[in-house]
């Protein structure tokens, strides 16, 4: 009967703490969110997580805004305008590293990593009739890789052409597009041969449904580690056929991928993002049904992405799951006094 008594007092006393902890924290009434477009998956996957964000935190509301990519959403978080926002690991990488478009912005941007999830596929788009199968069939090819502003797609296609000894001079025509849609018609028109683009599943679906399949083209395991090797914040996956992810109908082996992951400012409350991941990763089960992308949002996949630094919120849980390691945590030092150094 004492041992119950106690056993009663200490768990109360415990349930006193965390409610203290979690009613001393600056919770949001209301979390804003930041997607890349309207429309997309990742918006969509973001309204999902906002259901159990809800339901399992003090945070009331959590609204998604498709406002676009960091150079929008980073003033946001720096004004306290914004929370979270979700983008490709690689480009908030170079944003964190103050490089590329983010060179003039008033030194390194301040953000953080709260977790990894999903994988995008990056990489030579193509059709069964133009007969190119690796990387060498693309030498005297028209491709479209010049994308809008990004220079990431410039960077990819170099690196691929270069694991084959190609440079961009070794192509017939390099085309820049600004509309996917745009190049995806020239392509099934015969006015090129080849897109580079990370793989959108609406996309393929598209250019399965017209030609037969939407391939993509492959790369050997030394060429792809060619091209990891000197690409900060991407890996390789061995894709199967028909995944969700990519539509693709083929397998897909050696395949270059990025993750896309959630940021938030080094600023936001630790208990805030430490509940936030709790919500999402503890219920990665109840999330999987209701978006094919959410399952790839848990402790079995990658959670942890070794390119920006992860918040102290967001690694706290990390750490209490086991999920991070001593290699992890040196990556993390490193980046952290790299960033203090600039």
């Amino acid at each position: 009967m004492r041992f119950r008594k106690f056993v009663l007092t200490v768990s109360a006393v415990m349930i006193v703490l965390m409610t203290g902890s979690a009613a001393g924290a600056q919770w949001p009434a209301n979390a804003v969110v930041v997607s890349p477009a309207p429309g997309a998956s990742v918006h969509a996957l973001l309204s999902e997580f906002g259901k159990v964000v809800v339901k399992y935190t003090p945070i009331e509301k959590w609204t998604v805004q498709p406002l676009g990519g960091p150079e929008v959403w980073l003033p946001m978080m720096k004004e306290g305008k914004c929370h979270f926002a979700n983008h490709s690991v690689p480009e908030v990488l170079r944003a964190y590293q103050g490089r590329g478009v983010y060179e003039n912005k008033p030194g390194p941007a301040a953000v953080r990593t709260v977790a990894a999830g999903h994988s995008t596929l990056f990489a030579f788009w193509t059709i069964p009739e133009k007969n190119i199968i690796s990387i060498n069939d693309l030498r005297g090819k028209r491709v479209f890789l010049k994308y809008k502003t990004n220079p990431l797609f410039i960077e990819m296609a170099e690196k691929q052409l270069a694991s084959a000894g190609l440079t961009l001079a070794d192509l017939k025509s390099v085309l820049a597009f600004s509309n996917l849609t745009v190049a995806i018609k020239a392509l099934m028109d015969g006015w090129a041969d080849a897109i580079l683009f990370p793989a959108v599943p609406g996309a393929v679906a598209e250019i399965n449904a017209a030609k037969g399949e939407c391939r993509f083209v492959p790369l050997t395991r030394e060429q792809a580690e060619y091209v990891v090797g000197r690409s900060a914040g991407y890996h390789i996956e061995n894709v199967p056929a028909h995944d969700p992810r990519f539509g693709n109908r083929s397998e897909v082996p050696n395949a270059v991928c990025y993750q896309n992951a959630m940021f938030c400012s080094p600023a936001l409350d630790p208990e805030v993002v430490y509940g936030v991941v709790k919500a999402i990763f503890d219920r990665s089960a109840e999330l999987s049904g209701a978006h094919p992308l959410a399952k790839y949002w848990s402790l079995t996949y990658r959670p942890i992405a070794l390119a920006v630094p992860y918040h102290e919120g967001a690694l706290r849980y990390f750490q209490e799951k086991g999920s991070w390691t001593p290699a992890a945590q040196a990556y993390q030092d490193r980046m952290l006094k790299r960033q203090k150094r600039n």
